[in-house]
């Protein structure tokens, strides 16, 4: 089996899976997010088919220092719990650390997404903040709601 990454600009993947990948954006609000200049979006590949995408965006870049925001990570259900989105966290570390600049990611999970949640502290993000009751049930007239935990990384720049 062999694991690849590719940097993209490409909505289709996301656009053809984005039910399965639980994405609730708009088809619009993906290509709006993929022309943008400020997005950086890296694709999974494993034996040549497409199993996952990371997409975010800069939030800031100064000479000095980048802020970058990660909006969704998702995998294909079937390759889930094997070390995809593991893989895939380090790929834009590397990536987003190549200007040897200091770095902060910010991110925010589900508080039930125990999975993502120890991957993320794994990795060393931090949790900052919670935003009590922050995501509703799909249905509308459910009263469940989730809380979302914001977590944040910094990677100092080698100097």
């Amino acid at each position: 089996m062999t694991c690849s990454f590719e940097k993209t600009n490409s909505s289709d993947f996301l656009i053809q899976y984005k039910e399965i990948l639980e994405i609730s954006w708009s088809n619009h609000s993906i290509d709006k997010h993929f022309d943008n200049k400020k997005s950086v979006n890296i694709e999974m590949s494993l034996d040549s088919k497409l199993i996952g995408i990371l997409i975010g965006h800069y939030l800031y870049q100064s000479s000095d220092l980048d802020e970058f925001e990660i909006l969704h990570i998702a995998i294909l259900p079937n390759f889930r719990n094997r070390g995809f989105a593991l893989n895939l966290m380090e790929e834009l570390e590397k990536l987003l650390n190549i200007n040897k600049k200091s770095l902060k990611i910010f991110l925010e999970v589900s508080s039930s997404n125990k999975f993502a949640i120890k991957l993320y502290e794994k990795l060393g993000y931090k949790a900052y903040n919670e935003r009590k009751n922050y995501y509703r049930s799909k249905s509308i007239n459910a009263s469940h709601t989730q809380d979302a935990i914001l977590f944040a990384k910094s990677l100092d720049a080698i100097r």
